[in-house]
């Protein structure tokens, strides 16, 4: 870990400096759905490479579990998007869900996004350099951004 992850971030419950940003969707195969996964780590930068996939199979108390990047090997399939039947007007990339979490002991981390409509770089509110006023919160802290006054709504332009 190099020191400009140290100051970046540090987890108020561990002390841990690395974040875990996990994507999850649903693709249509075939005549069903599946539901996938993807994740790796966030760089100081507001970057994020995805080094892990799954398909997410279904759990008895029907929860997504996010990915902890130790416990499965890298991707090294040979499939390809297009080995899936998928009929794009079913897919909605805006019920696709995101999460930020402490890699060492899973604490979910609240952030936003530089750009509207969850696109751009991921701005976690633990982040030293966090500016509320740069961005966009991430649908489900949509309302506790409003309630502190952070953030830019879908119509606002960036300055």
């Amino acid at each position: 870990m190099n020191a400009e992850h140290a100051h970046i971030f540090t987890c108020k419950n561990c002390n841990g400096h690395t974040l875990i940003v996990t994507h999850i969707w649903n693709v249509l195969a075939g005549s069903g759905s599946e539901r996938w996964q993807e994740w790796g780590p966030l760089e100081a930068s507001h970057h994020w490479t995805y080094r892990f996939k799954e398909k997410v199979e279904k759990n008895e108390d029907d929860e997504v579990h996010r990915g902890d990047v130790g416990e499965y090997a890298e991707d090294d399939s040979d499939s390809e998007p297009g080995d899936f039947e998928i009929n794009e007007s079913e897919i909605n990339p805006e019920n696709d869900e995101y999460f930020v979490n402490c890699e060492s002991c899973d604490r979910e981390i609240e952030f936003g996004w530089s750009q509207p409509d969850s696109h751009g770089l991921i701005l976690p509110v633990e982040f030293t350099d966090f500016d509320p006023s740069a961005g966009w919160p991430d649908p489900k802290y949509a309302g506790h951004w409003r309630q502190k006054g952070w953030g830019r709504t879908k119509n606002e332009e960036p300055d």
